[in-house]
């Protein structure tokens, strides 16, 4: 599951495009993750799952995240691709309402500095959020703790495709530009998972693979 480099291809295949790996379930343990508890401590471990290394998150009704300092410049680096597999989803969650807002799989984008972030300054933070049936994929959703601060995009509605991994890819700025109404001012300095159950109580149990951001080719130079 690691991200793809700069190999030069076979002929007659495309190369594929450079990337900045932002974390990897085959490397997590040198990573310099710091677990951030709101509630009680959700269990971030290393495992696999479907025989692939991943970082396992499972809810003891819970609410932490695990994150860590990046540098990308989404103008030079304007893709997000990530794998992720839940084998449970809660049903009674509802991430539009205070006391319902439980995931079963998330991924925070800080735009800008949180300075320390045993306690993170607020700024720009775009989720990709896996929910239950009551929203669509595509729904943008106002975070009720931090209305105006952290704005959701459902990517995975409902529990028809658990218990395997799946892989996405996104554009940054159009999707900041959905949630927010205009283009990141600020690089992303900051990642973090989430995955918690303190309020459903309901079983999560979540596996992230891994993540990249994918670059545009350099310019040949003359």
């Amino acid at each position: 599951m690691a991200a793809e480099g700069c190999a030069t291809a076979p002929p007659g295949a495309e190369a594929p495009p450079p990337s900045e790996r932002l974390f990897d379930g085959e490397t997590a343990i040198a990573e310099a993750w710091l677990h951030y508890p709101l509630n009680r401590a959700t269990d971030y471990s290393l495992a696999h799952f479907d025989g692939l290394p991943a970082i396992r998150a499972r809810g003891r009704e819970s609410a932490s995240l695990l994150i860590r300092r990046v540098k990308i410049d989404w103008r030079t680096c304007p893709e997000f691709e990530w794998t992720w597999a839940a084998r449970h989803v809660q049903a009674k969650a509802d991430i539009r309402v205070w006391g319902e807002e439980d995931v079963a799989a998330s991924i925070f984008l800080l735009f800008g500095d949180p300075g320390l972030l045993t306690a993170p300054n607020p700024v720009p933070t775009l989720r990709y959020v896996w929910t239950n049936h009551r929203l669509p994929a595509e729904t943008v959703v106002d975070n009720p703790y931090l209305p105006g601060t952290v704005r959701s995009i459902v990517i995975e509605s409902g529990d028809a495709r658990t218990g395997r991994w799946l892989r996405f890819r996104r554009n940054l700025a159009d999707d900041f530009e959905r949630a927010f109404g205009e283009p990141p001012q600020h690089p992303i300095e900051a990642i973090a998972l989430f995955t918690d159950n303190d309020q459903t109580k309901e079983p999560v149990d979540t596996y992230y693979g891994w993540a990249r951001a994918v670059c545009a080719a350099a310019k040949p130079l003359g």
